[in-house]
């Protein structure tokens, strides 16, 4: 009987000591998914504030710590070959923009937008990781984005209404982080009357804060929206509905105040890219930016080098091109070009595939290719390469997941038979 009960206090002991290695050391999967949820639930709201500590802004401190928590897992924890190869076209223009630091006339700034670049790729990698268990991901991070968007209702409310003391609100990174929050908290959603309300609050916030892009992007995604449920006719009742909105808030004085130049403008000077319209130099900006990077469209300036000729071509109001088609060909040309689009191109028609296709987790799919879709909108008149704790993370987050559970899925079916 004393042998046992040693026995049994021994094994008691094991077990105790076997679940605190296990919390404070959590396997592979499950460290991936709390470095998922923490990238959304810490990085993503800090980019809200547009406040310098030590020289940097907020937006600077979050993807250097979604690096913290991102890139060590990728060095310690053993990468899927698969994920590698759906990666090589980005891997290949990494390599390429590596490269174009040799003849970049900024070393500086290449360097800088190169780490900032590197960090999807290791997100994409480290995604893959958390989807064993698919719906374990998705859930806490639906809730967690929940609650990033409650937190931008509050502090959007407090700043119009109060002002926020010494801390400044940062708006494009508000209505851009917005697509990221719609389209992830909308993935569980069972009313389309409830992704209609999360849909139009969202759009609301956009317009508050004066982000014009990202309100735009926020109604498309909308009425794309798998959970939306709706026939096509219905969506296309809504579109003209907020086509109706839009005329008639063209119309108030706060919208012509934010948008034109002249009091007598109207949507269509919007259409046609009139004098009116104000661009904040952008119209201004882009031909100069695309005839000197035209010079050599080939190879490029060299990683960096669009954020000195954006500078001096706008007299210094300007230091992004405010077009990343015009930021990849003045850095990279049409070699790195061809890499990095190519790749967004191929995973948003994979994962609209995957979406309209009966596979599981179609949402997900569905919400990778929106994702994408909102880059590559984003990128006419914005800077999403760079805005990498807001919206280039999460992005390749929400591809690895979607690769990855497809990927096992798959992988699933064959051995099964």
């Amino acid at each position: 009987m004393a042998a046992e009960r040693a026995s049994l206090s021994v094994r008691d002991q094991t077990s105790t000591f076997g679940a605190a290695a296990t919390a404070l050391f959590p396997a592979p999967g499950r460290r991936a998914r709390l470095a998922l949820c923490l990238a959304f639930a810490v990085a993503l709201p800090l980019t809200f504030f547009g406040n310098q500590v030590g020289g940097l802004l907020f937006s600077g401190w979050a993807w250097l710590l979604a690096l913290a928590m991102i890139g060590p897992l990728t060095l310690v924890d053993p990468l899927h070959p698969r994920a590698v190869v759906a990666l090589w076209p980005y891997l290949a223009f990494l390599l390429y923009a590596l490269t174009s630091l040799a003849w970049t006339p900024d070393l500086a700034k290449g360097a800088l937008t190169l780490l900032q670049l590197l960090l999807p790729a290791l997100a994409y990698l480290m995604a893959w990781q958390a989807t064993r268990d698919v719906r374990g991901v998705v859930d806490p991070l639906v809730k967690v984005c929940f609650g990033v968007l409650g937190f931008a209702i509050a502090v959007v409310l407090v700043d119009r209404m109060v002002g926020l003391g010494p801390l400044q609100l940062s708006t494009r990174p508000v209505g851009i982080s917005l697509s990221i929050v719609l389209t992830i908290v909308t993935m569980n959603s069972r009313s389309w009357l409830g992704t209609m309300l999360i849909g139009c609050v969202a759009v609301a916030i956009a317009v508050a804060v004066g982000s014009r892009m990202a309100a735009a992007v926020l109604t498309l995604l909308l009425l794309c929206s798998p959970s939306l449920a709706l026939r096509v006719h219905w969506r296309i009742l809504i579109a003209a509905l907020f086509c109706i909105l839009l005329v008639a808030a063209s119309h108030t004085e706060v919208f012509r105040a934010r948008f034109f130049f002249d009091p007598n403008a109207s949507l269509l000077d919007v259409l046609t890219l009139s004098d009116k319209v104000n661009t904040a130099g952008r119209r201004e900006l882009w031909p100069q930016l695309l005839h000197a990077c035209s010079e050599k469209a080939t190879f490029g300036y060299g990683l960096g080098a669009s954020y000195g000729l954006s500078t001096r071509f706008s007299g210094g109001p300007l230091s992004h091109p405010h077009n990343d088609y015009l930021r990849t060909l003045c850095d990279t040309g049409l070699t790195g070009s061809i890499f990095f689009w190519g790749f967004f191109l191929v995973m948003g028609a994979r994962s609209l595939g995957r979406a309209l296709k009966p596979t599981p987790n179609r949402r997900l799919h569905g919400a990778a290719s929106m994702l994408v879709l909102a880059l590559l909108i984003f990128a006419i008149t914005d800077n999403p390469m760079v805005y990498t704790a807001h919206f280039m993370i999460p992005l390749a987050l929400v591809l690895g997941l979607s690769d990855g559970s497809h990927y096992r899925w798959r992988t699933r079916t064959v051995v099964n038979g």
